[in-house]
């Protein structure tokens, strides 16, 4: 009894340690010049972004107000 609970407990352990590690070849290179803005988010959609949140956090806020 003890050897399959204590084997049910390693399957299980052992299932939620388990991880999956992707490299690329460029992994650890830098990029060329053209390749490093690509990423970048002009100030103006981020600030949408955060509006949009700040006004649906509000929403919640208000709906906790009125629901006590």
């Amino acid at each position: 009894m003890h050897r399959v609970l204590l084997t049910v407990l390693l399957i299980t352990i052992v299932g939620l340690c388990a991880a999956q590690l992707n490299f690329t070849p460029n992994w650890g290179k830098r990029a060329p010049e053209g390749e490093s803005n690509r990423c970048k988010e002009s100030v103006d959609t981020i600030m949408l972004i955060y509006k949009i949140i700040q006004n649906e956090a509000q929403k919640l806020v208000d709906c906790e107000k009125f629901s006590n």
